[in-house]
């Protein structure tokens, strides 16, 4: 074939297959691939085969395809990233990278190749040492890239290798790429962390080399060279146009100021200066001529103010120094020269320089009319104007200035420079004026000053109203004041305020006035504490005997004759107030020497504590009736004093006079109506002269006294039972009736006992069971002896006789009589009896009887208990009758033991053991002694808040053992009782 029908053909074909393919839509075409029209014809199918591989996941295919096509066209870019995209499709990063590095050595410009090998993620081997770090950076050597460089740059910053870092630097295109940037920018920002002036000057004169600095990066040099004091540096860079803005210049200056480098500022100042933008620049710059110039008067005088405030502030610099350097004469003309109304602080100083105080003083009121809210300024006026005698004009200011709103210290002192001159001067403060000045203030300073002006006129309520809440900021002096004011209506008040003046000014008179007060208020100790801290070489006569008294009351006998010792050397023992003193040193021991030192003071002066003194010591040797004398010359001393009346009614009690002692007692209560004592006694008092209602109304009140101190703290034993007692009395003295059940029952037929007289069964005779009833009618105390109690009683009672029946019902009396306490304090009783048989024939006769009983009172009584879990109980009983128509006698003693255990609220459980011996007569004598132990459970009941359980039950067994009698088989001898007693 002819080569020309050879091309036609080929031309042909390429048309056919071009027709071929039109129909399907490609990827790329063959400008987006960078290929001629022939070349993407050659390697289309491959292309398209390559696509649908990698689409499909053949790894083998697609890689096999797309490296043909690169052997293609080995430089063609498209097909490279193609290639690349394949292989780090495929996981083949490291493939991909490689053939992407190697193709950038080709076109070192390309972006897309540098986009697509900085997108390929690259694994970071952790650099945490120096070995890793120079490995890191040989590898990079070997191979450079801007990637690498940064990631060597930025390990080097980490482990402080800052040369590294700069190092890499040195390639010019890494150092002009964005990662480079970066890396300069954390040079420089490390190297001022880590104060390295030096690198970061070189940093920045890089940048400004490249003419890449920008204006933040410039005020950073500037910041770096201030910090590392660069001067040569700076000032050479400003020589250059860097950094020699106006601001710049004067914080330069500025800080060579604040370092204290006067040569080097002076000589920059020297420097032509700046031109000022702003008024408040030109003053500093000003500012900083006049302070640190060689000779800043010639600096000041070659200067020519742009900006007419500055030009002000020059005339205002050199108008302080003529006045200093008192060239008065040239201020005065340079004032003259200006307005009359500026300047008017210099004019002032300069009146008060010349003492021209006519002048100062309107001058100074022009000022405090431009300024009428500034303090500084009122201090400066008001100060000079009393350093040239313009005290009233001084005040007038300062009283039309007041009040001021700051609350500083600068207010303080005005305020106390004002309040010293009224004090001295009060008339020159209006009342209206004096009204505002005692206006209390917020502050507790402030008040403290105002109280000053109070010792002015003295008025108490203003004191309370400035001083009242007692802040501890306030000064001596004016709790002094506060203390004064309180004495009449407050004495604690006054005492505590005293105290608080003592720990701010501790001196002789604070000391007294504190003890003085103490005694008012009846704290001795704190007296005794108050004068021990005087030398007593420093108290004259009247502050030792007070001291003396003080210590006597707080009980310091020591301190008494230490002070008592120091009179006595003194020689002032003519005196009532010695002798009684020194008779306390012999109480209670020495009463005689005692009452020989009271005999002195009364023969001296017949003072009533004298009087006191002598009565308690014939009470105490027991002569009532000179303690009564004394004490009622003592009350006819001072009748109203309740401390008299309440010794003079307990030494009438003690001789037996109720009637006047309740009085006494009474108007010493009504004096001291808070005195538990008094009530107590008076209660006492009223039950000896049988006025039960109001023995009644002590108790109560005793009851609720007792009460009242149970709320804030717990009752101990003792105020239980005395609480318990006065509810005992309460309920004694308004009981009029009594009711009683007593009785015994033998458990077995057999079982036979005496009667006992205390029961009051018939002399001689043995039951098997007894009991009785009885009621009771008191028909008071005092009816036949002082003390003595009287009632009434009927009973009726009944045994067993010889029947075989358990309970009490045959021969039945009933007696009726009256029985007869004579004795107030112990526990005997007389009684007449008439005894009537009912129905028995039996013949009625009249029973005298006489019964006692002993050991069972206080804390071995029956009676309940309220302290502990149970109580030991005894008793010895004794009982004596006669029965005159029968002439017949009996006889009883039994003495009995027991353990009360409480079981519950008012119950217990009491196991006893008793032994009795009894006897009668009816011509000839006859003896029954026995023996018992038993248990009872008692019961009481029927309390109120002010009586204590008026009634009580009994229910036991018993055991009895008769050792001797008569009529009785052994086999009789050993019994079992059931007791049974009442008590309503």
């Amino acid at each position: 074939m002819k080569p020309r029908s050879s091309k036609r053909l080929a031309a042909a074909s390429l048309l056919i297959v071009s027709a071929l393919y039109s129909s399907a839509p490609l990827a790329e075409n063959a400008s987006s691939l960078e290929l001629s029209e022939y070349r993407y014809f050659v390697i289309y199918p491959h292309f398209e085969k390559a696509l649908k591989a990698q689409k499909n996941n053949d790894e083998q295919t697609a890689l096999r395809e797309f490296q043909h096509i690169h052997k293609q066209a080995p430089d063609n870019i498209p097909l490279t990233l193609y290639l690349a995209e394949a292989q780090r499709h495929f996981g083949h990063d490291d493939r991909a990278r490689a053939l992407l590095d190697a193709q950038l050595k080709k076109f070192p410009n390309d972006a897309r190749l540098a986009r697509a090998l900085n997108a390929i993620p690259v694994k970071v081997a952790p650099v945490t040492n120096r070995e890793q770090l120079l490995a890191q950076l040989q590898r990079c050597e070997q191979s450079p890239t801007p990637q690498c460089r940064s990631e060597v740059g930025q390990n080097a910053l980490r482990l402080n290798e800052r040369d590294i870092a700069v190092q890499q630097l040195n390639d010019t295109r890494f150092a002009a790429s964005e990662p480079g940037k970066r890396l300069r920018q954390d040079i420089i920002g490390r190297a001022i962390h880590q104060q390295a002036w030096e690198q970061a000057d070189a940093m920045f004169s890089v940048l400004a080399r490249e003419k890449s600095l920008t204006p933040a990066q410039e005020a950073q040099w500037f910041n770096v060279l201030i910090a590392g004091k660069r001067d040569d540096r700076l000032q050479q860079l400003q020589a250059q146009g860097l950094m020699n803005s106006t601001e710049q210049r004067i914080n330069y200056a500025t800080t060579l100021a604040e370092r204290g480098e006067r040569q080097r500022l002076a000589r920059y100042l020297a420097q032509p200066q700046p031109r000022f933008q702003s008024a408040g620049d030109e003053k500093r710059w000003l500012y900083l001529l006049s302070r640190y110039s060689e000779n800043p008067r010639s600096a000041l005088a070659g200067f020519q103010p742009r900006f007419a405030e500055n030009q002000r502030y020059l005339a205002g610099v050199e108008l302080p120094e003529l006045l200093r350097e008192r060239r008065y004469q040239e201020a005065q003309q340079r004032l003259n020269a200006l307005p009359a109304d500026e300047w008017l602080n210099e004019r002032f100083a300069l009146s008060i320089a010349l003492g021209d105080s006519q002048n100062a003083v309107a001058l100074a009121r022009r000022l405090r009319v431009q300024s009428p809210g500034n303090l500084a300024l009122l201090d400066s006026l008001s100060y000079q104007l009393i350093s040239i005698g313009q005290q009233r004009a001084a005040a007038d200011m300062l009283l039309t200035a007041w009040p001021w709103r700051d609350n500083g210290a600068q207010s303080e002192r005005l305020l106390q420079r004002l309040i010293g001159l009224i004090q001295r001067h009060p008339d020159w403060a209006s009342p209206t004026q004096m009204a505002s000045l005692l206006r209390p203030h917020a502050s507790p300073d402030r008040r403290n000053l105002q109280a000053r002006l109070l010792n002015v006129n003295s008025d108490c309520g203003q004191v309370r109203a400035l001083l009242g809440d007692l802040s501890p900021r306030y000064d001596a002096a004016s709790w002094q004041l506060l203390a004064t004011c309180y004495q009449k209506t407050l004495p604690g008040m006054a005492l505590y305020a005293f105290q608080q003046s003592e720990q701010r000014q501790p001196d002789k008179f604070t000391h007294s006035a504190v003890a003085l007060q103490a005694w008012e208020v009846q704290d001795y100790r704190r007296a005794v504490q108050a004068w021990s801290t005087i030398p007593p070489a420093e108290l004259d006569n009247p502050a030792l005997f007070a001291a003396a008294n003080s210590a006597q009351a707080a009980g310091d006998a020591a301190a008494r004759d230490r002070w008592l010792d120091e009179l006595r050397l003194r020689g002032a023992t003519e005196n009532e107030a010695y002798w009684w003193l020194h008779s306390r040193r012999y109480l209670p021991g020495q009463p005689q020497q005692a009452l020989a030192d009271i005999n002195k003071a009364l023969a001296i002066e017949p003072t009533t504590r004298a009087l006191l003194s002598r009565a308690e010591i014939y009470r105490q040797q027991g002569e009532p009736r000179k303690a009564l004398a004394n004490l009622q010359a003592a009350e006819k001393r001072e009748p109203d004093n309740a401390a008299i009346q309440a010794a003079l009614g307990y030494s009438l009690w003690d001789n037996n006079q109720m009637s006047p002692a309740r009085k006494a007692l009474e108007k010493a209560l009504a004096s001291t109506p808070d005195d538990p004592t008094l009530v107590k006694q008076l209660a006492y008092v009223n039950q000896r002269l049988n006025d039960g209602k109001q023995t009644r109304h002590y108790a109560e009140r005793v009851v609720d006294n007792i009460d009242y101190a149970a709320a804030a703290q717990p009752l101990n034993d003792d105020q239980r039972q005395e609480r318990y007692n006065f509810r005992r009395l309460h309920e004694d003295v308004g009981r009029r009736w009594s009711f009683s059940l007593d009785s015994t029952v033998g458990l077995r037929s057999g079982a036979t006992s005496a009667a006992n007289n205390n029961l009051g069964g018939q002399p001689g005779q043995s039951y098997r069971s007894y009991g009785q009833m009885e009621a009771e009618y008191r028909i008071g105390r005092n009816m036949l002896l002082n003390g003595d109690l009287l009632s009434v009683y009927g009973r009726l009672y009944a045994d067993t006789g010889s029947s075989g029946v358990v309970m009490p019902v045959k021969n039945p009396f009933l007696g009726t009589g009256v029985r007869w306490k004579p004795l107030r304090d112990y526990i005997f009783f007389l009684a007449l009896e008439q005894q009537i048989p009912q129905g028995n024939g039996a013949e009625s006769d009249t029973m005298l009887r006489a019964s006692a009983s002993f050991f069972n009172g206080g804390k071995y009584s029956d009676e309940w208990h309220p302290n502990g879990r149970g109580w030991l109980a005894q008793n010895l009983y004794l009982d004596a009758a006669h029965y005159i128509r029968q002439d017949n006698q009996a006889y009883t003693a039994d003495y009995r033991i027991s353990w009360h255990h409480k079981v519950a609220h008012g119950q217990t459980v009491e196991p006893y053991t008793h032994v009795q011996a009894s006897a009668w007569r009816d011509g000839y004598t006859r003896t029954t002694y026995l023996g018992g132990v038993g248990v009872r459970w008692n019961t009481w009941s029927g309390e109120t808040r002010y009586d204590a359980w008026p009634h009580k039950v009994s229910v036991g067994v018993e055991y009895q053992r008769t050792f001797r009698t008569v009529n009785q088989s052994a086999g009789e001898r050993n019994n079992l009782f059931l007791t049974l007693g009442v008590h309503w």
